[in-house]
């Protein structure tokens, strides 16, 4: 293996170990958010900086490897962009959401 590769290979287990630390603040961040949309406080910005974060959590964990964190983001913000639309079947939903963000 070059230099090149293990710095990289360095830095990727640098990258995957500081993601594992903020992973827990991240879905803090994400129940604190639904947690505002249910409670009636679903103006269009909240809803965005919810889908933001699930989109970011997904494609990041993705990236670094953690395949299941990535595809159960990803399901997250279909279900958030889908309770944004309305016309869904609410109480589902939002069981549904609640369930996988562990409320």
């Amino acid at each position: 293996m070059s230099t090149s590769q293990q710095l990289f290979e360095k830095f990727l287990i640098a990258q995957r170990s500081e993601y594992l630390r903020n992973l827990p603040g991240k879905v803090a961040q994400i129940a604190a958010n639904w947690r505002s949309m249910a409670s009636g406080c679903a103006d269009r910005d909240r809803r965005a900086e919810l889908e933001r974060l699930t989109h970011t959590l997904a494609g990041t964990a993705g990236t670094l490897g953690f395949v299941a964190t990535g595809n159960s983001a990803q399901a997250l913000e279909l279900l958030v962009q889908q309770a944004g639309r309305g016309g869904a079947d609410w109480a589902a939903l939002n069981a549904v959401i609640e369930r996988a963000i562990g409320l």
